[in-house]
């Protein structure tokens, strides 16, 4: 009676299907994909990462046959470290663990790949299903921003225009062109690198040969978004005589031949037709070393049931001393809304809200460079806002410049401006360059963001 049990386990586990060792790691990882799916769709980040995911599941889904039914152990571990580091790594940030997780299934897909299986296009399709929109622009949207106006400034003065850079803000004759967050290139990168990708995936060009071609894909994205933003400034200030539909017109014109040049360039490395091996015989891992690594994977996807709920922090906000005033007008404490008073349990600083006269002036105190500190524009997005009209403004109450939009939704119109203030009291009207700014030390904190809503004429 005791071998009966250990005989029986080679009936149940000598051969289970492929896709199973794919799933039990993405089990194991359910508490990112479900904060993933709740980012891309509170409104606060573009659900691209959706479109990329379903081109990667179709890619899969393709190759299902060439993948082995008996997993490499050396790649399984690997695979059950990463989703043990994303699962179990105590202050790592939610993206982060996104990332990682990504990397573990990707490692678990090594484990059953096909010798001449090209992985890098799945991988690149990976890590674009990830909500990555809204982080890429608060890191890199800046650095991109400045990189296109300087060499937008530089076109136009070779074209007679007299143009200053201010930042990322352009003067060209004395009229102030903002270069913003849809200028930065950051949706036409994500377009096109998907557009490479999954064309490499589906034409299964060679890892090699799609690495040779991801530099020069970066020089024409950079390329294409120049020219896209310096058509636009020269329509905005009125050089170039276009209807106000060439606005949207030449950024699609752009969009899309970008896309297209992509498309062609990658394709045209591909060898059609060239024959995927079938997965070569390998011996099954041993039926004990099998139900151990499911055991283990089960083990971590059960632990965010069994492990005792964070406490929340406390807000410190009490202590800062926060103004009187406001443009001339007394500032009278409001309440936190509901969703302001879940994320004060976790801002690194604190929060306040005030009336002053028509306004409701919002005010953050920041202690620490932070991608917490988000612009006002994506959190009217994540309530349910449509945002219009967003231009720089020169601030009634002080110095610098201010950004200001309109937000409409839920019945009402509201005016929405929005700057950070340093120790010194120079102002930002960009989180992205305010961010680098106080990373390199050129803006002493602590630091306090301003958003003020009236309602819109």
């Amino acid at each position: 009676m005791m071998r009966a049990l250990p005989m029986a386990w080679p009936r149940a586990w000598a051969n289970p299907p492929s896709w199973l060792w794919l799933l039990l790691p993405a089990l194991a990882l359910w508490p990112v994909w479900q904060w993933s799916a709740r980012r891309l769709s509170d409104g606060s980040d573009d659900p691209f990462g959706i479109v990329a995911l379903l081109a990667l599941l179709l890619m899969l889904w393709r190759q299902r046959r060439q993948l082995s039914a008996a997993p490499r152990l050396p790649w399984l571990l690997l695979a059950l470290l990463l989703c043990a580091a994303a699962a179990l790594a105590p202050g790592v940030p939610p993206l982060l663990r996104a990332v990682v997780a990504v990397l573990a299934l990707f490692a678990g897909v090594l484990a059953l790949r096909a010798p001449s299986q090209a992985l890098l296009a799945w991988l690149g399709l990976g890590l674009l299903a990830l909500p990555i929109m809204s982080s890429l622009q608060f890191f890199i949207g800046y650095p991109l921003r400045l990189l296109t106006a300087e060499v937008s400034a530089w076109l136009l003065r070779a074209g007679g225009l007299e143009v200053l850079r201010q930042g990322s803000t352009l003067e060209v004759a004395g009229q102030l062109v903002m270069v913003d967050a849809p200028c930065s290139g950051i949706q036409m990168a994500w377009v096109a690198y998907f557009t490479a990708f999954a064309t490499a995936a589906w034409l299964r060009m060679s890892d090699r040969q799609l690495l040779r071609r991801l530099p020069l894909l970066g020089v024409l994205i950079l390329a294409g978004n120049i020219l896209r933003n310096s058509l636009l400034i020269l329509q905005e200030t009125g050089r170039l005589d276009w209807p106000a539909w060439m606005h949207e017109g030449t950024g699609l014109l752009v969009f899309v031949a970008v896309c297209v040049l992509v498309l062609r360039y990658v394709a045209a490395g591909a060898r059609p037709g060239s024959p995927v091996a079938s997965p070569a015989y390998r011996r099954p891992l041993e039926p004990t070393v099998q139900c151990g690594m499911a055991l283990a994977f089960a083990m971590l996807a059960l632990w965010p049931l069994l492990k005792q709920p964070a406490t929340a922090e406390r807000a410190y906000g009490d202590f800062v001393e926060w103004p009187t005033r406001f443009a001339g007008q007394p500032l009278r404490p409001q309440a936190l809304s509901a969703v302001e008073q879940r994320f004060a349990t976790q801002f690194p600083g604190a929060i306040a809200r005030f009336s002053a006269g028509g306004r409701l002036v919002t005010l953050r105190h920041v202690t620490r460079p932070t991608r917490k500190l988000h612009p006002a524009a994506d959190c009217y997005r994540g309530l349910g806002y449509r945002i219009q009209a967003m231009r720089l403004e020169q601030r009634t109450e002080g110095f610098g410049l201010q950004r200001c939009f309109v937000a409409d939704g839920h019945g009402v119109r509201l005016r929405v401006c929005e700057y950070i203030e340093d120790a010194n009291g120079r102002t930002f009207s960009d989180n992205s360059a305010w961010y680098w700014a106080a990373l390199a030390g050129d803006s002493p904190g602590p630091w306090r963001a301003v958003s003020t809503a009236e309602t819109a004429p």
